[in-house]
């Protein structure tokens, strides 16, 4: 399958200089997925039991533990887990394709969006999904982790396909056909949908689900984490503009008085106001 954006031509060149800050935000989430991968291979071949995963068991999305005696037990790491076990994957077509994906759809979508967008909406699909299943496997007692970034990687795939829908994707089955990106976001959608029915236990299918209602929520709403993050700023910048008014009404109020009465005419909580405010003043100056 390749891809065949309309925009790509235009668009400039990156390299890897410029420090971590100057860094896509497709860029530190692919060195971070294929770095934590790195590290689990390396892990892996120094366990001394086949098949054991330290770094997956550590941070992997799990509602249960399992004791020695078999008893389930709360996993109180769980709010934790709900961002690392992105970072996870089982082997290198999980973490290829989900960072291709990624790639593919992403790149657009931060040109327009921005870093910090992107990335919003990225983490935001990842945890929703995560959360999801994890309420899933909550309710069924189930002790198998969840991992790999396919939840955030379908908030970009869905809010992508929604945004461009006639964008198209060169397939090859097994001749080269192109199709709409809608129809493939779609079908695997779709696909994700008859898996939660039928119950597959093999794929975490509500997170993927999870991840494209946020590309969903993202198409018809905008970004609401920046949005809520900009009302709760503006709202606290008119506290404090009120407040800053309110003590100038005061600090008007007081010195009217000192001029007609004197400064022995103060009481002490209006003393204790004057304080207050020089103390402000110097430490604004400092």
């Amino acid at each position: 399958m390749a891809f065949r954006p309309e925009w790509y031509r235009d668009e400039p060149r990156r390299g890897f200089g410029g420090g971590v800050a100057g860094w896509s935000g497709i860029k530190l989430l692919l060195i971070l997925n294929f770095g934590v991968f790195a590290l689990q291979v390396m892990s892996r071949s120094a366990m001394t039991a086949p098949g054991i995963d330290p770094i997956a068991g550590l941070f992997g999305l799990r509602a249960w533990t399992l004791g020695g005696a078999g008893e389930l037990g709360f996993n109180l790491l769980f709010p934790f887990q709900l961002v690392t076990y992105m970072f996870v994957h089982g082997d290198l077509w999980h973490v290829g394709f989900n960072m291709l994906f990624m790639w593919m759809f992403g790149r657009e979508l931060e040109a327009s969006m921005g870093k910090t967008g992107f990335l919003r909406l990225f983490f935001t699909g990842g945890i929703v999904g995560g959360l999801a299943q994890w309420g899933l496997n909550l309710a069924q007692a189930d002790v198998a982790p969840v991992i790999g970034a396919s939840g955030a990687v379908y908030s970009v795939m869905a809010l992508y396909a929604l945004r461009y829908p006639r964008r198209q994707i060169i397939m090859f089955l097994p001749f080269p056909l192109p199709v709409p990106v809608i129809f493939l976001v779609g079908f695997k959608v779709a696909g994700d949908i008859i898996g939660l029915l039928n119950h597959d236990p093999r794929i975490a299918v509500l997170a993927h689900l999870g991840g494209a209602a946020i590309g969903l929520v993202w198409h018809l709403r905008g970004d609401v984490i920046g949005k809520a993050k900009m009302s709760i700023n503006r709202k606290q910048a008119e506290k404090r503009t009120a407040a800053e008014s309110g003590d100038r009404r005061e600090m008007d109020r007081i010195l009217r008085k000192i001029q007609s009465d004197g400064l022995p005419s103060l009481t002490t909580d209006e003393r204790a106001f004057l304080d207050r405010r020089s103390k402000a003043l110097r430490e604004r100056r400092d």
